[in-house]
């Protein structure tokens, strides 16, 4: 009994110290990507909301080839569009995309 009882300790002791030796997986580094528009869905296909959408896109793509980036995922995108507004007598959003690149 005492054997078992002693075995189980050392079992579990070194379970315990190989747990807190065994180094923690490395974060994703993570960047914020913020883009505006204002604009009218008369222009564009995907309206004021896609075209704000797209320059996140597209900044977060000029910004990964620039520093040699080649995995990198979008972890959140969102896209927040205000009221209508008559601009130039036209009717105008104004949009905010943001969007979480981890790399």
């Amino acid at each position: 009994m005492r054997a078992i009882r002693v075995g189980f300790l050392l079992l579990a002791g070194s379970i315990s110290v190989g747990s807190v030796m065994m180094p923690e997986p490395a974060e994703a580094k993570c960047r914020w990507f913020k883009y505006t528009h204002n604009g009218t869905d008369f222009f564009y296909s995907d309206g004021a909301a896609g075209t704000a959408e797209w320059k996140v896109k597209s900044a977060i793509t000029q910004w990964t080839a620039a520093k040699g980036i080649k995995r990198y995922k979008i972890r959140m995108s969102k896209t927040k569009c205000g009221d209508w507004f008559i601009k130039y007598a036209l009717p105008h959003k104004h949009c905010i995309a943001k969007g979480r690149v981890c790399y």
